[in-house]
């Protein structure tokens, strides 16, 4: 191809934009198309009207109710509180939205609106029984559509019944929410999924420590690994003295300063007339020199 002929096709695709195959959706339906080089992406009233238009609501709780109760009656009571919880979000919110400011909705209605507006899907979930009874955590999650606040304010307004059915549907909401709040076991759910979690950070420490402590290793190394012990025990058995680190579920035991054994938990020898040392039971004994 002649030089000049090459320059003017270069030229020509810089000009009006190289545009690549569209990759097709997996049903078949084409993307649309990148904007052109230089281009600007559509925008207006209408487009940032939608964007702010939609508001996400998000709620999470921690509920605990006793052992009469059974996991999927205590999963259902949790859920009417969580979703009290959710709306009382959503009202905060729609509390100061200009359009519900200049209609003048408040009150009781203010809080049918928003709770005809929602429409929530748990987004988080866990359940763990215990001895005392069922820990439930739920996150629920809700998005409004875009245009639907106006349509609903104009709805409401439009129709007595379908103001008086949403008024009643939202007080049955809040009474579920109240019973379920007088069901459950105040504080106890925080305390259960905190003690849980500990011990789940315990047996991940204790997990990490068997992979990654060696006998030898000095006191600096291991705490350089693991850090601060949440237990310490020393001992002197004749002429060597000996360090015991509680890491969790693990101990480490230092004699003269190295690492000289791991241990899942410590065994008091009458002889030595002390728990700290790598002697005793060796069903405990995770690892030694």
């Amino acid at each position: 191809m002649p030089k000049c002929l090459s320059v003017a096709l270069a030229l020509a695709l810089v000009l009006t934009g190289f545009a690549a195959p569209v990759p097709a959706q997996p049903g078949g339906e084409p993307q649309p198309a990148a904007p052109a080089v230089g281009t600007k992406a559509p925008d207006g009233p209408d487009l940032r009207r939608q964007v702010s238009d939609v508001r996400a609501v998000t709620a999470t709780i921690a509920c605990f109710y006793g052992p009469h109760i059974d996991q999927n009656e205590a999963r259902r009571l949790c859920s009417a509180q969580a979703r009290g919880k959710l709306l009382d979000t959503a009202l905060a919110q729609f509390a100061h939205d200009p359009e519900v400011a200049r209609s003048g909705i408040q009150g009781q209605d203010l809080r049918a609106l928003a709770d005809s507006l929602l429409s929530p899907v748990v987004s988080g979930e866990d359940i763990r029984p215990t001895p005392e009874g069922v820990a439930v955590r739920l996150t629920l999650r809700a998005e409004t559509a875009p245009g639907a606040l106006p349509e609903r304010l104009a709805a409401l307004a439009a129709s007595p019944e379908l103001r008086a059915a949403a008024l009643a549907e939202t007080a049955v909401r809040d009474r579920q929410a109240a019973e379920a709040r007088m069901a459950a076991v105040p504080f106890a759910a925080d305390r259960a999924f905190a003690a849980r979690e500990m011990a789940d950070d315990m047996r991940r420490d204790a997990a990490f420590a068997e992979r990654s402590l060696a006998p030898g290793m000095s006191i600096a190394q291991v705490k350089e690994l693991m850090g601060n012990p949440a237990a310490l025990k020393q001992a002197v058995i004749g002429p060597e003295s000996y360090l015991c680190a509680g890491y969790g579920k693990v101990w480490a035991v230092f004699r003269d300063g190295q690492l000289a054994c791991l241990r899942s938990r410590l065994d008091y020898v009458r002889r030595y007339d002390t728990d700290c040392h790598c002697a005793g039971n060796y069903a405990t004994i995770l690892k030694n020199d």
